[in-house]
């Protein structure tokens, strides 16, 4: 073999095994990384936890509105919020229907919104009671309304949220 392509062939296999493995499995699901962290999907779900750091579920995305539950840490709360490159009514409220049952208003009130209007969670307590009521919960339509007035419907199959929580809460653990 000539020298100049056993060099090439020596270079091309250390840099091969010197490259990280693209995917691993982390609390018995194959993860991929993604954004400074490791990324996996749960049946309609990704899920994402950044080492030593936030985790995040997201839920839905349509016509660029996002809704999602996130956690700083394994001791800390989940909170639900929205997320959108146009800016939200947080005034308008969120309204919930779990499985097709009468609405459930997120009033203003308990709605954070950031200065640019783009991301809107709902407070501590509420976010506690939606988590818990979406783990029993089959479906949930979720409206937000768009200053302008567009309102943006998502419809949630939540069959494997649970599968989601559950990885979440194994892997901020680690």
């Amino acid at each position: 073999m000539n020298r100049r392509l056993s060099t090439a062939l020596a270079a091309f296999l250390t840099i091969g095994l010197a490259t990280p493995a693209l995917s691993a499995e982390i609390c018995g699901i194959e993860a991929t990384p993604g954004n400074g962290g490791m990324k996996v999907q749960t049946g309609k779900f990704s899920a994402e936890c950044i080492p030593k750091g936030k985790c995040s579920i997201s839920l839905s995305s349509v016509d660029n509105v996002g809704i999602a539950l996130e956690r700083a840490s394994v001791s800390g709360s989940w909170l639900a919020l929205v997320k959108s490159t146009s800016s939200i009514d947080s005034g308008a409220g969120f309204d919930l229907v779990f499985d097709g049952e009468d609405e459930t208003r997120i009033a203003p009130d308990f709605l954070i919104a950031a200065e640019d209007m783009k991301s809107v969670r709902i407070d501590d307590d509420v976010s506690d009671i939606v988590l818990t009521t979406m783990l029993q919960s089959k479906t949930m339509n979720a409206t937000v309304q768009l200053i302008g007035g567009k309102r943006v419907i998502h419809e949630i199959a939540l069959g494997d949220l649970a599968a989601a929580t559950k990885w979440v809460d194994c892997a901020q653990a680690k």
